[in-house]
């Protein structure tokens, strides 16, 4: 699998897998304003995502993986869904879905620019 290069404006917002509750980094690069790509994911530590300050960057516009991207560390879902408490977490594919953080339900929505953060511990 070809590597795929970094520029100095990326950054690592954290996830949770909502099958294995596991936490993870997923590293995320500006393409141009307000477009972004997912680089790489990674197996997180919730303790030391919050000392690396991984909470702390906001970015907003559209974000999708790059072709390169492995996807989540546990299930290997290659999409992220947002939730409104803050939350990032894998997405399978399933239209009902239930927000490992908050425990919200409901439909998966489709938005082509939303705000984000870096963290969602």
């Amino acid at each position: 699998m070809a590597i795929t290069p970094i520029s100095d404006n990326a950054f690592v917002m954290t996830a949770i897998c909502p099958q294995t509750k596991g936490y993870y980094g997923v590293t995320v690069d500006r393409i141009l304003n307000n477009q972004y790509k997912m680089i790489w994911a990674f197996r997180l530590d919730k303790d030391r995502a919050k000392r690396e300050g991984y909470d702390i960057k906001k970015a907003s516009g559209s974000i999708q993986p790059d072709a390169n991207y492995p996807g989540c560390p546990y299930c290997k879902a290659q999409s992220l869904i947002f939730c409104s408490c803050g939350s990032v977490f894998c997405w399978n594919g399933n239209k009902l879905v239930t927000c490992p953080k908050c425990g919200y339900k409901g439909e998966v929505g489709y938005s082509e620019s939303i705000n984000f953060q870096g963290g969602s511990m």
